[in-house]
């Protein structure tokens, strides 16, 4: 659907995207990919993720975490029981907004 509001604005992925939760390079990497998808295309499940400043509570829920995987500033709490194909999904996302690169 996003993809789709950009495409309709006729505006840049950067003008598209000023002031939004989400980044020009995300929705470029989404808008690529989505392309490649079989027509109709299957639903995707997508999460939010925000960065916060770290806090005592935020401290405290990541000590009981089973697993914290760190891409640039991204951090992503992997608690047992977690869905495999969501974490590939999300850490897909966290990749390529960083530019390909894990550190």
């Amino acid at each position: 659907m996003r993809v789709a509001e950009w495409r309709a604005s006729g505006q840049t992925s950067t003008a598209f995207s000023e002031g939004k939760p989400f980044t020009a390079s995300g929705l470029r990497h989404w808008a690529h990919r989505l392309s490649k998808e079989p027509s109709p295309p299957r639903r995707l499940r997508m999460v939010r993720v925000e960065r916060r400043p770290q806090a005592a509570e935020g401290a405290a829920a990541i000590a009981d975490a089973s697993l914290v995987v760190e891409l640039g500033p991204a951090r992503v709490v992997v608690r047992p029981g977690f869905d495999r194909a969501l974490l590939a999904a999300v850490l897909e996302v966290a990749l390529a907004a960083a530019g390909g690169r894990a550190a």
